[in-house]
């Protein structure tokens, strides 16, 4: 059996933004968020890739890269919805903003999703391909705990978003932040 080696690349674009604290009204100044492609990956039999297989990946994660940019401008101009990547933070008094909470419900459901699938999977996978006589157990408890998994996420991105909105609600005016979009025009251009 030979060797395997998994071969990842990830590429990352600075935005530069700022905003009005929406408690002191004070003024962020310039501040930057890294917004990332999803890591792209090629699998080898090598430990190092050759010159076109380097391209192939380099430009996976370019195209990553800019589906994410894509995404986050759309989002903000579009949708007033912020990626995590913008910290809502102030510099000043360190409190929230209540721009960032569009971001948060947004991402709200996505792991829970993705917990309740997995638990589907592993439950079936289990019930059909386990040799054990007692499987439909093993396959209702892997799916279970999957889900319960789920479940405790979702009530942890609840908590989250209340206190978020807590500390938000006596806010004196709503504002959102002021993205320079220039610095990444070149990605956004990008067919």
């Amino acid at each position: 059996m030979g060797a395997y080696y998994k071969h990842t690349k990830t590429e990352t674009v600075k935005v530069t933004y700022s905003f009005r604290c929406e408690h002191c009204m004070e003024d962020s100044g310039p501040q930057q968020a890294v917004i990332s492609g999803m890591q792209a990956e090629i699998n080898s039999n090598y430990k190092t890739l050759d010159e076109k297989k380097q391209d192939k990946l380099a430009e996976m994660a370019h195209k990553n890269l800019v589906s994410a940019v894509k995404e986050a401008y759309v989002n903000a101009t579009e949708k007033h919805t912020y990626i995590k990547a913008f910290k809502d933070e102030c510099p000043h008094c360190h409190k929230p903003q209540t721009w960032s909470l569009t971001g948060m419900k947004d991402d709200m459901f996505s792991t829970p999703i993705v917990c309740v699938i997995l638990g589907i999977i592993i439950g079936a996978g289990c019930y059909f391909f386990s040799g054990v006589e007692n499987n439909l157990m093993i396959a209702l408890a892997a799916a279970g705990i999957c889900i319960v998994i789920g479940a405790g996420i979702l009530v942890l991105n609840l908590i989250k978003i209340g206190n978020k909105t807590k500390q938000t609600a006596g806010v004196l005016q709503k504002n959102e932040p002021a993205i320079e979009w220039d610095d990444v025009q070149h990605i956004l251009n990008e067919g």
